[in-house]
């Protein structure tokens, strides 16, 4: 989970340093990017201790800690619609873009995204006792086992999140299709050809949209719907107990290698970084 840590890292360094990114789709995108952040280091700092130390004095008031995953969890995914959106009014209602995605309007968004999830974090894992806890035999996080609570989870979490990643994936693609018809219509108007550069910025939109939605949709699946029918322990473990913070860590690694302008960013940087290095000497 360190690759994941300096993955978003290196994004929301990028990011601070993209003028393209003092917008509305780069406010989003860096709160993102800490939100997948500060998930890898809890289960850096916090998780794999407990996994090495059936004893650790963490482990009795564990929920706590899942509570404070699962709202970061929450957040994340009303943030990857918040960005869908923000592509699709791009897209569809250029006009009006600037009007719909005010940088104070999308505080307003990101805000109501981090209200919602803690009040629903809080009353379904906090106080109606269906609490997220560390569990020594399976290695990882595991709702309170009750019928009450496998029914409140199933609609609370698998539901309502597949509901909304699946909506954000479609979205995504959708924009996407139509951003890429769009530009060739307008190319073929002027009687002109797409450049390289526009054809590599087109497939990184498509790959960073399809991939980013992809990898939530198939870990809530995965660890649903998929888990309770195998039968090896070894890929079972993987899966309850590690999918989840992959699944953060490999975001800001999709980010990275689908926007060629963050990675020259980033070279610029290192460049800059090894010239001053070398003048020190």
């Amino acid at each position: 989970m360190t690759f994941g840590v300096f993955a978003n890292l290196l994004v929301l360094l990028a990011s601070k340093k993209m003028g393209s990114m003092n917008s509305s789709f780069g406010m989003i995108t860096k709160n993102q990017a800490i939100l997948n952040m500060t998930m890898c280091l809890i289960y850096v700092i916090f998780v794999c201790p407990m996994q090495l130390s059936p004893s650790n004095p963490l482990i009795p008031h564990s929920h706590y800690l899942g509570l404070i995953a699962m709202t970061i969890y929450e957040i994340s995914n009303q943030l990857h619609l918040l960005l869908a959106l923000n592509r699709l009014c791009a897209v569809f209602w250029t006009f009006r873009y600037d009007q719909i995605f005010t940088k104070s309007k999308t505080t307003m968004f990101e805000n109501f995204a981090f209200l919602t999830s803690v009040f629903m974090c809080l009353l379904f894992y906090e106080f109606l006792g269906c609490h997220f806890s560390y569990s020594s035999s399976t290695w990882t996080f595991v709702f309170f086992d009750s019928s009450e609570c496998s029914r409140i989870t199933w609609y609370s979490d698998f539901i309502f999140n597949i509901c909304m990643v699946a909506l954000t994936l479609f979205i995504n693609l959708l924009t996407a299709y139509k951003a890429g018809r769009d530009s060739r219509v307008l190319l073929s108007a002027a009687g002109v050809q797409m450049s390289k550069e526009q054809r590599q910025r087109e497939k990184s939109f498509i790959k960073q949209s399809f991939f980013q939605g992809a990898a939530i949709f198939a870990g809530q699946v995965t660890y649903y719907v998929t888990a309770p029918f195998l039968t090896d322990y070894s890929v079972l473990l993987f899966l309850d107990s590690s999918l989840w913070a992959f699944m953060h860590a490999f975001e800001g690694a999709i980010i990275l290698a689908s926007n060629q302008e963050m990675l020259s960013v980033m070279k610029k940087k290192r460049q800059s970084i090894v010239s001053a290095f070398v003048l020190m000497f």
